[in-house]
């Protein structure tokens, strides 16, 4: 069983709007509302909200009303349109992911779908075709937001209420898209 598993949700949000109610660094106050109501379209995602993914389609044989789902080679995309599906932005706030035990799946667009529906398997069109972690989102995202407590709050889990630690670092340290 990881670490990570043994923290209960419920637990960790209260935590974190225990901090948020007492911190006073603002970068810190920033980055507790992005967890707490989740990131905006424009607003930069830390390093544990990016998530590679796999493809997968719901493929029809032609000829046939035979219908599977097969994972989709990577190969089979230019690189410029891999980059549209090869990672999940997860911008939502934390309680929407931490209970969830469905997996999280992000359609492809349209315009690549059409694009590529036919090209993907051999004697097979592409019906539909998304986007899926490769791993558990929530381990993903506990295992991320208790690294930035436990490195700026070195007390974690039970003196969250020091807020005295700068996460100036934490702007740019872990960020990118």
């Amino acid at each position: 069983m990881s670490q990570t598993t043994a923290i209960r949700s419920d637990e960790l949000l209260r935590q974190l709007e225990n901090l948020r109610h007492t911190a006073q660094d603002p970068s810190l106050l920033l980055w507790l509302q992005r967890e707490l109501e989740g990131y905006g379209i424009s607003d930069e995602l830390p390093w544990y909200r990016i998530m590679e993914c796999r493809q997968r389609g719901l493929f029809m044989q032609q000829g046939t009303a035979h219908q599977h789902t097969y994972q989709i080679n990577e190969k089979c995309l230019c690189q410029r349109d891999m980059e549209q599906v090869r990672f999940l932005l997860i911008r939502g706030p934390l309680s929407s992911y931490l209970d969830s035990h469905t997996p999280t799946l992000e359609r492809w667009p349209d315009s690549l779908l059409l694009e590529y529906s036919k090209y993907l398997i051999p004697e097979h069109i592409c019906l539909y075709a998304w986007k899926e972690p490769v791993a558990s989102i929530r381990e993903h995202l506990l295992q991320g937001i208790c690294s930035l407590l436990k490195q700026y709050v070195p007390s974690m889990p039970r003196e969250l209420e020091s807020p005295n630690r700068s996460l100036r670092g934490l702007q740019h340290r872990h960020w990118s898209v």
